[in-house]
């Protein structure tokens, strides 16, 4: 799981995710399934933003993730907390709490509103989705995500350790 507010990277390092891990991992953007799926129950115009119909996501997501028990999935979405624990071996989550200027032009960059950029900066500086996280999994690695260079360093950090994990359950049997 990649999860972190919104311009910090998750789709980014999950597309190079895949890309490194190959065929034997799915890969789910929540953002894009509950958009496909219209798994919205309306719209909030002061949030500026849908409310999402979580059951009905989480219904179709665990039918997705049972399909991938033998290879394993990379999952992003900006919160992470509405998951159940048991889906996820490790939970990434991405930060720009160093250098919020660059999160700033990312969310400027989408077209987000004045106080939509404002509230997800001040989310970052806070560590409010650090914090769920942490509340929510055993397994969380946080990592500043303000450049290439550190997303291709977290990419081969994750990859490393999945790869891993994949032949240490081999071995198990």
């Amino acid at each position: 799981m990649i999860t972190g507010v919104p311009g910090t990277g998750k789709t980014t390092l999950a597309e190079a995710l895949s890309e490194a891990l190959g065929a034997s991992v799915a890969r789910v953007d929540v953002n894009a399934l509950a958009r496909a799926r219209e798994f919205f129950l309306e719209y909030d115009d002061e949030m500026d933003t849908h409310v999402l119909d979580e059951d009905a996501l989480l219904d179709e997501m665990e039918s997705e993730l049972a399909k991938t028990i033998d290879g394993g999935c990379v999952v992003d979405y900006h919160s992470c907390e509405l998951f159940p624990e048991r889906w996820f071996d490790l939970v990434v989550c991405l930060t720009c709490a160093s250098d919020t200027a660059t999160l700033y032009e990312r969310l400027e960059k989408r077209g987000y509103g004045e106080r939509k950029i404002r509230e997800n900066v001040e989310c970052d500086i806070f560590q409010v989705v650090v914090e769920e996280a942490k509340d929510s999994y055993e397994n969380v690695w946080v990592r500043e995500n303000k450049t290439l260079e550190e997303m291709e360093a977290t990419t081969r950090e994750v990859a490393a350790w999945f790869n891993a994990r994949v032949e240490e359950r081999k071995k198990q049997g």
